[in-house]
């Protein structure tokens, strides 16, 4: 098994692309510590995977709190000994274009996305170090690298990428690699309710159709798959770079245009769809 005898903490564990890569994780060897908020969730989805035969565990957390990163690195070196894994997918998106950005608003996106991604490197690395080296996989969103109208959201997710490759920079000579995976439209349980309803279902395709060359929404397993590749061995000479994972719309958008630019500006004119599912361009 490709993570055999390997110790994984996954942030935002019980979202849909932590909680696929939880279960692959899992079924390809390693102990997963599973961090997130909300316990109930995050129970179910242990004995879900214990139940499979694997190994896991749940710590509550909030990753914009440095008490609650030193708690997970403890229980993860007190039940397994160490960590080889990080992966930090939480995150939080605000749909607010540049000129009505507001600075409190954009404080928190900061705080989630970037500082404590920060925090959670910073904490996890020496473990890492003393556990004979691993890898970190950040979740970043192709939104950071095209740009869009969710301004903060956008530029945190770049400022994220900047941290990676930093991260890949200075724990090179500690066994450490650190690399970003880049999603794009990921279709989640929420998303999939949010679309339930026909006129919401008609626009979610024209949006696909206009923005994606596959011309669907990716799966959560289709993200945790390339964080597999990029947590294991495999990819053991591969650091301080990305892997975009969208379909297509990155390399799709320079020949958009207009067409699409008028599309999303309608999509945020109906807010309360637009807020339904423009936060899961994660």
């Amino acid at each position: 098994m490709r993570l055999d005898n390997k110790v994984a903490l996954i942030t935002g564990g019980t979202g849909g692309m932590g909680s696929a890569s939880a279960r692959l994780f899992a079924k390809e060897g390693a102990a997963v510590v599973i961090g997130a908020r909300h316990e109930e969730p995050g129970i179910t989805l242990v004995k879900e995977i214990t139940d499979a035969g694997g190994r896991a565990l749940f710590v509550q957390m909030d990753t914009t709190s440095q008490d609650a990163w030193d708690n997970a690195v403890r229980v993860a070196k007190e039940t397994y000994s160490g960590l080889h894994i990080l992966m930090n997918v939480v995150g939080s998106n605000d749909l607010s274009m540049l000129p009505d950005v507001d600075i409190e608003q954009w404080n928190k996106i900061f705080e989630v996305n970037v500082t404590g991604t920060l925090r959670g490197i910073q904490t996890c690395a020496p473990l890492i170090k003393n556990s004979g080296g691993g890898s970190i996989v950040n979740i970043g969103s192709v939104a950071g690298i095209t740009g869009n109208f969710s301004t903060a959201y956008s530029s945190s997710k770049w400022a994220l990428e900047g941290l990676s490759r930093s991260a890949a920079y200075v724990y090179a000579d500690w066994g450490i690699r650190c690399n970003t995976i880049q999603p794009g439209f990921i279709e989640t349980n929420m998303t999939k309710g949010m679309t339930a309803n026909p006129l919401a279902r008609k626009t979610f395709e024209k949006t696909l159709g206009n923005t994606i060359l596959l011309r669907r929404a990716g799966k959560s397993e289709e993200i945790a798959t390339t964080a597999l590749f990029l947590a294991s061995d495999d990819s053991s000479y591969i650091t301080g770079t990305d892997i975009v994972v969208d379909g297509g719309w990155f390399s799709a958008a320079p020949y958009l245009g207009n067409e699409r630019s008028h599309h999303m500006l309608d999509l945020l004119k109906k807010k309360e769809q637009a807020q339904g599912f423009l936060k899961h361009f994660h």
